[in-house]
């Protein structure tokens, strides 16, 4: 039996949890992240007009509307989402027209940008954001406003019971689920030597080629990359390591 090991944030496990266990598998799950509204970014910041909004979470979407319930883009603006989940979540909200790469990941986002070549982009993200997409627009001239709409909020998990589940992989195959550098980078932070050393040589899922490269580097030994970051996704991509 295979447990996967999900490390979204805290608000989104619960959803995450169960399209691994409608696929049959055990999950162990291990929050890094709580999320919360920044409540430090003035609304009339969001709602300054720009040529594209970039929208890279659904947090993002959800926590910029707390902050600016008012707000909407203008009817010349292009809306530029990640991916499908954003998507989803932007018509709940408006009709304005929304896009996204089928690549649903940065790079994906930056193949738009050079279609359009706009003269002012807004980015909707949290803290840290996009590096590839902000160097692309520096390096193209391209006004940016970053926009960190939330905040992420460190979390202990049950370190004990990660040790357990390495410890007994004969009776159950751990398999450690990654959709951002952030949470790899908070989850490997908080592990002892020996409990890393287990990890590191267990299979990991990673929802983008950046968290694979970055898996490399801190050293794990069997990496497998789904199609894209989403649920559904990284469940295919754990199915077929059975």
């Amino acid at each position: 039996m295979t447990t996967v090991i999900i490390t979204r944030p805290d608000i989104s496990v619960n959803t995450s949890s169960e399209t691994y266990q409608n696929e049959g598998f055990e999950v162990f799950e291990a929050p890094c992240f709580s999320i919360t509204t920044n409540q430090s970014l003035p609304a009339q910041w969001l709602e300054s007009p720009t040529e594209i909004w970039i929208i890279l979470s659904v947090h993002a979407l959800q926590h910029a509307l707390v902050i600016a319930p008012s707000l909407k883009p203008e009817n010349n603006t292009q809306v530029i989402a990640v991916g499908p989940a954003v998507v989803q979540a932007w018509k709940t909200y408006f009709d304005h027209e929304i896009t996204y790469h089928p690549w649903m990941n940065s790079e994906g986002v930056i193949e738009l940008l050079k279609n359009i070549a706009p003269s002012s982009v807004k980015i909707l993200t949290t803290d840290g954001g996009r590096s590839l997409i902000k160097n692309h627009c520096m390096k193209r001239s391209i006004s940016y406003a970053q926009l960190n709409t939330y905040l992420r909020i460190p979390l202990e998990f049950d370190q004990n019971g990660l040790y357990q589940l390495f410890q007994n992989k004969g009776k159950c195959q751990p398999v450690l689920t990654m959709t951002s550098c952030g949470i790899l980078t908070q989850f490997m932070s908080q592990l002892g030597a020996e409990l890393s050393m287990m990890v590191l040589v267990e299979p990991i899922v990673v929802g983008a080629q950046r968290i694979a490269d970055l898996a490399q580097e801190l050293g794990f030994l069997n990496i497998h990359l789904a199609g894209n970051p989403s649920d559904q996704a990284m469940c295919d991509a754990v199915k077929k390591l059975n």
